[in-house]
């Protein structure tokens, strides 16, 4: 009699586990990461590895902005739930990986859109809000989303930088996320080098520390030489110093770029987010680094294009 196979041994010896202990006491503790490549191992471990509840979670305490019950009905009506949402999200949006013809994508401009925004202090969640936005409203002016009304400010635990070296090392410190949800078509991405690009402090009636965010897109075929033909979205975020030394979330807001510095109207603004919307996704590994990357890049080109003109 032929001797089992290590596969049969395997697989026997995991279905030999009850699939709730398997997801209570295995899966339950995976990262996206380990969770999707377990989905790959065989059919039994992906209908577990697809359960809505682990994707839910996971989603959850990656950006917990998205843990309110208007957000989580809309990402479970994604086509395969919080599972598309999650890799929507946290993959690499780039409008220049265009989709294959053989899947046609309506690029209308998008009735309203849902931003998902997420602030972390060495990974200590200190900021979170959701703002739906009808982009028709904008047309032919600047497109821009606030997240915060002017008057607001957020009160954190995190202590003002007192001098140059606390500084320095105050961009290290945070992460943001800004997810944005096409509700009618069910498609996310993430618009943020995660890392500031940008870290500086202004002086002003009070002491404030000013951040910039940025992610490139290459706007794709028939743009090129154009002044959309790489478009940054650019995220900023102004923290205020107060008298018990902490700091205060006062700003926190959306806006679009071209080559030469020009703020995009809602119409052109609209028509470069769906095409990212319905682009296809990069790789995950080095996002920070090449979040950097791209837009020092960018800010070379844009200089090299204003100065072969001027």
């Amino acid at each position: 009699m032929d001797s089992p196979s290590v596969a049969d041994t395997t697989s026997s010896s995991i279905w030999t586990v009850h699939p709730d202990i398997m997801e209570t006491h295995v899966f339950k503790h995976l990262d996206a990461s380990a969770l999707a490549s377990a989905s790959c191992a065989s059919s039994q471990l992906y209908a577990l590895a697809s359960d809505e509840t682990l994707w839910t979670d996971i989603s959850n305490s990656t950006w917990p902005s998205t843990n309110t019950p208007g957000i989580r009905q809309l990402i479970s009506s994604f086509p395969k739930g919080t599972r598309s949402f999650f890799s929507d999200s946290f993959t690499n949006p780039d409008v220049s990986i265009t989709t294959p013809s053989s899947s046609p994508v309506n690029l209308d401009c998008p009735s309203r859109l849902i931003s998902a925004v997420d602030i972390f202090y060495q990974q200590r969640h200190v900021f979170g809000k959701v703002v739906e936005t009808e982009p028709l409203n904008f047309d032919s002016s600047p497109f821009r989303i606030d997240v915060l009304d002017p008057k607001d400010s957020v009160p954190t635990r995190i202590p003002h930088p007192v001098d140059e070296q606390m500084m320095c090392e105050f961009g290290e410190r945070f992460t943001l996320s800004w997810i944005l949800i096409d509700p009618i078509r069910r498609r996310a991405m993430n618009l943020s080098s995660y890392k500031p690009v940008i870290v500086e402090r202004r002086w002003m009636s009070t002491e404030e520390v000013h951040m910039r965010y940025a992610w490139i897109f290459c706007a794709g075929p028939g743009e090129e030489g154009s002044a959309t033909e790489y478009v940054k979205f650019g995220i900023s975020v102004t923290w205020e110093g107060c008298q018990s030394g902490e700091m205060h979330v006062s700003k926190v807001s959306l806006d679009l770029e071209d080559m030469y510095g020009n703020q995009l109207t809602g119409r052109e603004s609209l028509a470069i987010i769906q095409k990212g919307l319905a682009s296809r996704r990069g790789k995950v590994k080095g996002r920070e680094s090449e979040g950097k990357r791209r837009y020092e890049e960018y800010m070379e080109m844009r200089r090299e294009r204003i100065l072969s003109e001027g």
